[in-house]
C-alpha cells in the first residue's frame, strides 16, 4: 500500500528538460483519466462487484484509461481498458476506485503520442494500428513518477519496455529494453511494481519466457529497477525450467541444491514470495527439481529447495 506522501508525489509533476511534445487535453465525459492501482494485484471484473473465473489481474502500479464512471455498492468504480500481457489482447472490464486513485486525463499520453514519440516503424499505420500499450507507474524518490510502457506488436514480433520520464504536455523517453515475440508468445506474461527496497524508488517485478533450446525453456520472475539511463537487473530466479534437450548418463545430485536448477535432465518449478527485513523485501525461492531418464515419464528422484536472497547493498544475492 502507498501512503499518502506517495501518493502526494504521484499528483506532482516536477519540471525537467524533455523533448517531444502531447496535446494537454482536459478530462470529459469521454476521457475521464486514469485509474492508478496503488495496490495489487487485482482482479479485472466483469461488471461492478462481480468476479469473474480467470479474469485478468491487473499488477500493482497498473496504469488504466478510464471509459466510464459509475457509483455502485458503496462506492465509485470505473470502467477500464487493459492489456492481458500473458496473450497479448485488450480487456474491458471494472476495478474500483476507492482501492486505486482517479487522475486527470491531461497527465498522461495517449497511445498515439506514445508510438509517435518512439517513432521507428510505430510510425507506420500498420504497425500503430496492431499494437497495443500497458501503462504503470514507476515512483523515484524526490521526483515525479515515471511512465512504464510495454509496447506489444505481435504482429511485428516484437515488444517493448520504455520508462518515459512525464512533465506538461511533454514526454522524455528514458531507458528502454526489447523482447522479441516468438510464436506470438508474450515476452512479458505479467508486470507489478514495488518498492522492495524501501528507499521509494519502485522495482519491477516481472514473469517473463525464454527459451534456450528445442527441449528447453521456462519462465522467470527479473526485479529491475531505473538507475540514470539504464533498466538495472537486481535479482532473476526461473519459475519453471524444463531442460530435457539432453540427460545424463548417471544420475548426480549436486551441492547445494540450487546448483540442481536447470541441469540437464531436469525439471524445476518455483516460487517466490517475498519476507520483510527492516524495510527491504527480501526474495524468498521455494520449488522442487525432478530429474529424469531418457524413455521415463516418472521422475527418478526429487529434490526441495528453499533460499533466502538478501539485499547486499547493490542487488539480491543469486538464487544459484
Amino acid at each position: 500500500m502507498i501512503g499518502a506522501k506517495r501518493i502526494g508525489v504521484l499528483l506532482f509533476v516536477a519540471a525537467s528538460v524533455v523533448i517531444g511534445a502531447y496535446p494537454a487535453e482536459g478530462p470529459s465525459a469521454k476521457n475521464p483519466g486514469w485509474v492508478y492501482l496503488q495496490s495489487g494485484p487485482q482482479d479485472l471484473q466483469s461488471k461492478p462487484g462481480r468476479h469473474r473465473h480467470g479474469a485478468v489481474r491487473l499488477g500493482q502500479g497498473t496504469l488504466a484509461p478510464v471509459l466510464k464512471l459509475e457509483s455502485k455498492q458503496g462506492g465509485t468504480w470505473a470502467k477500464v481498458q487493459v492489456l492481458d500481457l500473458a496473450r497479448l489482447t485488450p480487456q474491458v472490464g471494472w476495478v474500483e476506485v476507492n482501492n486505486g486513485s482517479l487522475l486527470p486525463a491531461e497527465q498522461y499520453p495517449n497511445d498515439s503520442d506514445i508510438l509517435r514519440e518512439l517513432g521507428g516503424e510505430y510510425l507506420s499505420d500498420f504497425a500503430a494500428s496492431h499494437t497495443d500499450i500497458a501503462r504503470f507507474l514507476v515512483a523515484q524518490r524526490g521526483a515525479a513518477p515515471l511512465l512504464l510502457v510495454y509496447v506489444a506488436s505481435p504482429n511485428l514480433g516484437l515488444a517493448r519496455l520504455v520508462a518515459f520520464s512525464v512533465a506538461p504536455g511533454r514526454l522524455t523517453p528514458g531507458p528502454s529494453m526489447a523482447f522479441t515475440l516468438a510464436d506470438l508468445e508474450a515476452g512479458i506474461l505479467d508486470l507489478g511494481i514495488r518498492d522492495l527496497i524501501g528507499d521509494g524508488n519502485d522495482c519491477i517485478v516481472t514473469h517473463e519466457l525464454f527459451h534456450e533450446g528445442p527441449a528447453t525453456d521456462g519462465t522467470k520472475l527479473v526485479i529491475r529497477r531505473v538507475v540514470g539511463k539504464d533498466f538495472k537487473t537486481l535479482w532473476k530466479a526461473p519459475l519453471t525450467y524444463r531442460n530435457l534437450g539432453s540427460y545424463p548418463h548417471q544420475l548426480i545430485i549436486l551441492k547445494p541444491a540450487e546448483r540442481n536448477i536447470g541441469t540437464a535432465g531436469s525439471v524445476t518449478t518455483g516460487e517466490v514470495t517475498f519476507e520483510r527485513h527492516e524495510n527491504i523485501w527480501e526474495p524468498i525461492w521455494k520449488g522442487i527439481v525432478d530429474f529424469y531418464q531418457i524413455g521415463r515419464d516418472q521422475p527418478l528422484d526429487s529434490i526441495h529447495i528453499e533460499k533466502a536472497c538478501p539485499w547486499n547493498g547493490d542487488t539480491f544475492a543469486p538464487l544459484q
